[in-house]
């Protein structure tokens, strides 16, 4: 099912923040935050996690919950970063969202 443009657009706008932060400041965020977003008029929840994996590297995931029709479950759509010490910021791939959780 492909995510409404809507909500691709909200993921991307926090994607691009994310980016230009540092490890640093990835490392210093809560492990999870969420917050509550209006996506077609009707309630839904963007949540960032933040998880160290075994190599040290961090990796971020943006989440968004968006209603289904009829408000009966949710669609979760989501991406992710994985950044590493020395700088370096890439985007997660689905297998590293999957073996993570996502």
């Amino acid at each position: 099912m492909t995510a409404q443009p809507e909500v691709q657009q909200m993921i991307e706008a926090r994607i691009s923040q994310l980016q230009r932060n540092s490890f640093n400041d990835i490392a210093a965020l809560p492990e999870a935050k969420g917050e509550d977003v209006l996506i077609d008029g009707k309630k839904g929840a963007l949540t960032t996690y933040v998880q160290r994996l075994s190599s040290g590297k961090l990796l971020v995931t943006v989440q968004i919950a968006s209603p289904m029709l009829l408000g009966f479950g949710c669609v979760y759509t989501e991406r992710g970063l994985i950044f590493s010490a020395s700088g370096f910021v890439r985007e997660a791939t689905s297998e590293e969202l999957q073996n993570t959780g996502g």
